[in-house]
């Protein structure tokens, strides 16, 4: 088993309903639960996995992490989300998504997985910028 394969599945026992694409390259995690604050409790992440994972972490680079277009965080919208949609790439999963920008991701791939990177969203979420 591949450590994405192990790591897909973890997700999956967590609690987390997934939704792969056939070619291992989108993963649809439903039901992440928000931190306070926001217009929603839960929401589904679209994870652009990279070709190199776990050696390069998801949602940096040209792999993006998406969510749902037009949340609010106390009322306003947040300040590092932008269009999903690009002349060349449409996001899978039926949605209206914005892309969550990430320069830079804390990770380890010897630690960390699927469970880390969703953390790592909610935590990131919790207190945003917002305009």
């Amino acid at each position: 088993m591949s450590t994405l394969e192990h790591d897909l599945r973890n997700l999956s026992c967590a609690g987390f309903s997934l939704w792969v694409d056939e070619r291992r390259r989108f993963v649809i995690v439903e039901h992440v639960q928000l931190p306070l604050g926001y217009d929603r409790h839960w929401i589904p992440v679209l994870i652009e996995l990279p070709r190199s994972y776990p050696m390069v972490p998801p949602g940096v680079g040209g792999n993006r992490v998406y969510i749902p277009k037009g949340m609010r965080f106390l009322g306003s919208l947040l300040q590092d989300v932008h269009p999903a949609c690009t002349p060349n790439f449409i996001t899978p999963g039926w949605r209206d998504w914005a892309w969550l920008c990430y320069e830079k991701i804390d990770w380890n791939p010897l630690r960390d997985d699927l469970i880390t990177f969703i953390e790592l969203i909610r935590a990131n979420l919790t207190n945003p910028t917002t305009f």
